[in-house]
């Protein structure tokens, strides 16, 4: 206990007044701590976020002890709460689970402002202890609702252009600033064979051409480039890093995108917590060689069992889109469609028209 836990210069009505609030304060906070943190535990699955929510119940925890338990639990009048009969509509409504984490977010908020003003006239130390908290909380909070920025980006997109330099039969930069302006929803910096610097250059310019736009950006392979480059995600294949690894490179706020070639590997990347998928090969690629080819049926298999957003990948143009989209997917991802035509923005205008998303699941449009 702290050398002082009883409110100074109060008649004895407000000290037992305090003491209530403090109990009530305390009680919301541990309770949203917790739905928060069952959401980041066991839907996020993020381990580094867990541990922040887990350290931060425990020195709340430490810094309650100091306060008087005994004092608390006395003046606790559960039955003389006028309060625990006020509700309001929006209160019994939640559409979601962000619509449930953003409540319980707030209601952890409000709880330690409270309990850092109430606090100062018990012990000022405890309650720079909770304001401490609060804005701890505040970042935590942050790394929760960034993410949703971002999929339901993701969840919209439809066409995902995978930049190469060496298929663009112009500059790499003119290129990319054609597909952007155009409307492309995903780029995809794909790039295997530069140095580490000029990859980090050439990323670093592609944020600063997609930050005000529409475009997500994202990284082929290099987690450590989307890092540095504050790239949207990063896209993976089987033989790279796995999906838990780089949500500990990035977090969770980034996307992460994995390359699959079958049904299984699909299902396996959507249980490790994949935004979204690339799905092929489709047809003979002018990029890339494959012994074997994942086909028309691999989509039909992914529209009727997967619900993540499905790129489909590999030889895809306005010659055989049509195809795609009579097997059920309404996202491709293409690479030589829009680099080596000679009008890209018509190019990305045609495509996107091309797609008809009321073919697909409802899922695989949102």
């Amino acid at each position: 206990m702290t050398e002082n836990t009883h409110p100074q210069n109060l008649t004895a009505l407000e000290s037992r007044s305090v003491f209530r609030i403090l109990d009530a304060a305390a009680n919301r906070c541990r309770e949203g701590l917790r739905i928060v943190e069952d959401y980041v535990r066991f839907h996020r699955n993020e381990e580094s976020l867990s541990s922040a929510l887990k350290q931060l119940r425990h020195d709340f925890r430490s810094y309650w002890k100091e306060l008087d338990s005994e004092q608390l639990l006395q003046n606790r009048d559960t039955a003389g709460d006028v309060g625990t009969t006020i509700s309001t509509e929006a209160e019994t409504i939640r559409t979601s689970l962000l619509d449930v984490v953003t409540a319980n977010c707030k209601r952890v908020e409000e709880s330690l402002r409270t309990l850092e003003e109430y606090s100062k006239l018990i012990s000022p130390r405890v309650s720079k202890g909770f304001e401490v908290l609060r804005y701890r909380f505040y970042s935590i909070e942050q790394d929760l609702l960034l993410e949703n920025e971002r999929k339901p980006r993701i969840h919209r997109a439809t066409l995902y252009f995978l930049l190469t330099e060496k298929t663009c039969s112009s500059n790499w930069k003119t290129t990319a600033e054609q597909a952007i302006a155009a409307g492309v929803d995903v780029i995809q910096l794909r790039e295997k064979e530069l140095d580490d610097r000029e990859l980090l250059a050439r990323a670093r310019w592609l944020r600063e051409a997609t930050r005000k736009t529409s475009t997500l950006l994202i990284i082929n392979d290099r987690p450590d480039i989307a890092l540095l480059s504050d790239a949207d995600g990063v896209h993976v294949g089987q033989d790279e890093l796995s999906c838990a690894d780089v949500l500990k490179m990035l977090g969770p706020q980034k996307l992460v995108g994995i390359s699959t070639h079958n049904i299984e590997q699909a299902r396996e990347a959507v249980a490790a917590g994949a935004d979204y998928l690339g799905a092929g090969p489709t047809f003979l690629s002018g990029t890339k060689a494959f012994s074997e080819f994942a086909g028309l049926e691999f989509l039909r298999q992914i529209a009727n069992e997967i619900s993540i957003p499905t790129f489909a990948i590999g030889g895809i143009g306005l010659e055989n889109i049509e195809e795609v989209s009579q097997a059920g997917i309404s996202r491709v991802a293409v690479c030589q469609a829009i680099s080596q035509s000679p009008d890209r923005v018509r190019a990305v205008q045609e495509l996107k028209k091309s797609l008809n998303p009321g073919n697909n699941r409802e899922e695989n449009c949102v």
